[in-house]
């Protein structure tokens, strides 16, 4: 679903949950605590000490969600740019070796941006490049070099194949990556608990406990919501741009 309708989605139930819990929980307040004047108080106390560990693991996940979010468009543009220079490399073979490689390296490239980029970001997990890489692997091994400066020019082009590779084979391992589940778990284990004790609050206003209480829900289902966008780097409309990928198409292969 778009990015906005996944925002509401995940603060809307949370927001409704609260609700909820607010108008079930004010009834049983008296009844579970009776009419102690500090119940609030013990409530305070319980709830900053778990908010306080709650928050630190929030915190800990949005910044490690967003280092690996960094390191993924980090990895894209590393294979780009092995990609570019691949292409420049294979420039100074003879025809018709030189034609051959190159048509490889522009059909991977608009096979990453027409089909394996649009898979990503539907979840899908596309393999079509790999038959291209290994055909162009196929070509270029099979060229003979009849000169000792075309076998330079060989050698370092191979040590460049397999620079590119590295990097491809990065590059697939990050649209693997993610937040383990039981990180999850108590994420919204965390969540639910901070929740229940808010809505175990004693105010005399039912309008004022709402407030409250969905201001709360707000902001924590923002966190979750970020959590999630982030634990997914090339998925949705916030996903990794292939943009260094539009640029050597554009600008190295003149496409």
């Amino acid at each position: 679903m778009p990015t906005w309708a996944g925002y509401l989605v995940i603060t809307g139930i949370i927001v409704a949950g609260t609700c909820v819990g607010v108008l079930l929980a004010r009834p049983l307040v008296l009844k579970i605590f009776g009419p102690e004047p500090g119940q609030n108080e013990l409530i305070t106390m319980v709830l900053t000490v778990g908010g306080i560990f709650y928050g630190l693991l929030l915190g800990l996940v949005a910044v490690a969600g967003y280092e690996s979010y960094s390191e993924a468009e980090s990895v894209v543009a590393d294979e780009a740019a092995s990609l570019g220079t691949l292409y420049r490399e294979v420039s100074a073979y003879p025809e018709p070796q030189r034609q051959v490689l190159r048509q490889d390296l522009i059909d991977y490239t608009d096979n990453v941006l027409t089909v394996a980029w649009p898979a990503l970001r539907r979840g899908d997990e596309p393999n079509g490049g790999t038959a291209i890489v290994t055909r162009f692997q196929e070509h270029l091994l099979a060229f003979d070099p009849p000169t000792t400066a075309a076998g330079i020019l060989h050698r370092a082009t191979i040590e460049q194949f397999a620079q590119f590779d590295q990097d491809r084979r990065h590059r697939i391992s990050a649209t693997t990556q993610q937040i383990p589940p039981v990180l999850w778990w108590a994420i919204v284990a965390g969540g639910v608990i901070n929740l229940v004790l808010l809505c175990l609050y004693s105010v005399s206003s039912r309008f004022a406990h709402l407030l409250l209480g969905g201001l709360l829900a707000v902001f924590l289902g923002t966190m979750i919501f970020l959590i999630a966008t982030l634990d997914y780097p090339f998925r949705g409309d916030l996903s990794v741009d292939p943009q260094p990928f539009e640029r050597v198409y554009h600008n190295v292969m003149g496409r």
